[in-house]
């Protein structure tokens, strides 16, 4: 009765992937209509982040920006939740294409497409500044304490995997600034995140938030789209062009190199 349950749904999956295959939306599809519908969570700075005017910017967005040119489309951009945006917005195709310093892994490349790699980062600890709480990775004991992660990322199955069988309290935040407040506050002993959030925050808000111990995990963003989709060739042709030109440096230069 299990093998035949297990079989019944590998059947299923398999199903649902030639379905989202057969109807990946196409570049054909995306120029027909003027416009590619990025989805993204403005909460990432310096990756995605919503400027005093309001609008959303930062590294990933003028990536997304550099492939619509390229499609000779204008970029309509959608503000997405992380955990609604991973996957269900691509794969039910409400969004042609999302970027929120998303990691690739085997487990979400099984149901998305990911682009080549386009930026290395590290999952690590954000306490307050000063480190009140003495807390220390990984020579540090953790148990008891209670860790902050966003909802479907890899801090939360970095958390998981690594954290939970040594005593420490997992809780999940719908927003990461949520989590933010909850370290501010001190109702969290840390919150993880990525790298280079924490130097964003070092030069947004002085004096509020540091990194504690060492990285917990590296791990390489990409691009997301449909499985099967073409948009594939037409993401790694600008990721390919914007490294050969320089104007990914340049990209660095503005939003990730600390001057």
């Amino acid at each position: 009765m299990l093998r035949d349950m297990k079989r019944a749904l590998l059947l299923s999956v398999t199903a649902l992937l030639m379905a989202q295959a057969a109807f990946a939306t196409t570049v054909a599809e995306v120029r027909k209509r003027g416009a590619l519908v990025l989805g993204t969570d403005p909460t990432f700075a310096p990756f995605e982040f919503k400027g005093s005017d309001g609008q959303i910017q930062g590294l990933d967005i003028d990536i997304a920006r550099a492939v619509a040119r390229e499609l000779g489309v204008k970029l309509d951009i959608r503000a997405v939740g992380f955990g609604a945006l991973m996957p269900q917005s691509v794969t039910s195709g409400r969004v042609d294409l999302a970027v929120s310093a998303i990691t690739i892994t085997p487990e979400r490349a099984r149901i998305v497409g990911f682009s080549q790699p386009y930026y290395r980062s590290a999952q690590v600890f954000i306490v307050r500044a000063g480190n009140p709480g003495g807390f220390a990775w990984p020579a540090g004991s953790v148990r008891g304490k209670t860790i902050g992660v966003q909802a479907n990322t890899t801090g939360q199955f970095v958390a998981n995997d690594l954290l939970k069988s040594k005593g420490v309290t997992i809780k999940v935040y719908d927003d990461f600034a949520a989590g933010l407040a909850d370290v501010r506050a001190g109702r969290v002993a840390a919150l993880i995140g990525d790298a280079p959030t924490v130097a964003d925050l070092k030069g947004r808000l002085p004096g509020q938030f540091e990194q504690a111990g060492q990285a917990l995990v590296a791990e390489d963003y990409g691009l997301v789209f449909q499985k099967g989709s073409d948009l594939a060739a037409a993401v790694n042709k600008t990721l390919a062009r914007l490294r050969a030109s320089g104007e990914y440096q340049q990209l660095l230069n503005k939003w990730i190199v600390q001057k």
